[in-house]
């Protein structure tokens, strides 16, 4: 086999490795939320597996990561660092983007 090959090999695995990744993170936390969720709300099944599945539902909802639950709440500019205002600032500026796309007119004189 050639150098060549290997390369070939290399970005057939890597798009496969993406594309498994991308899956669990779409498909895969959606269904394990839901199954989650079922048992949850089972009476039937025992506490041990209720509480896991509790557990796993509010560790998907951020809950149980305080990165995670701080992040929601908006920080005053003056208590983010560097990266952070970048950040605020980069999805300000998106927010005004869409507001201003949406608010354009269509069919004027100068279309």
């Amino acid at each position: 086999m050639s150098e060549i090959d290997d390369v070939e090999f290399d970005d057939d695995e890597e798009a496969v490795r993406a594309d498994i990744i991308r899956r669990a993170r779409v498909e895969g936390i959606k269904v394990a939320y839901e199954s989650a969720l079922e048992i949850c709300r089972d009476k039937t099944q025992t506490a041990v597996a209720r509480a896991s599945s509790q557990r796993t539902l509010l560790q998907i909802g951020g809950m149980l990561d305080r990165a995670d639950r701080n992040a929601s709440v908006a920080k005053d500019p003056s208590e983010m660092d560097g990266d952070e205002l970048r950040q605020a600032t980069e999805a300000a500026l998106r927010k005004r983007q869409r507001a201003a796309a949406a608010a354009k007119p269509e069919g004027g004189a100068f279309d």
